[in-house]
């Protein structure tokens, strides 16, 4: 269980850094704060489903195989 936290900080880590990039060079106007919270609030829940969503979805496709 230690692992997946630790993946799951990782990951959200990761993509609040991809998606701030990608507002970056799209030029998108933001207030700074807004900015850091919208990074945050993506690199969280895309951090969680990539965890833990996507492994819950596979356990329930295997017991189908």
């Amino acid at each position: 269980m230690k692992q997946k936290w630790i993946k799951f900080l990782l990951n959200s880590i990761i993509n609040s850094l991809l998606y701030s990039v990608i507002i970056y060079f799209m030029e998108v106007k933001l207030e700074p704060l807004r900015f850091v919270f919208q990074a945050l609030f993506f690199g969280f829940f895309m951090g969680f489903l990539q965890v833990f969503g996507i492994s819950f979805l596979n356990r329930n496709n295997k017991n189908k195989q």
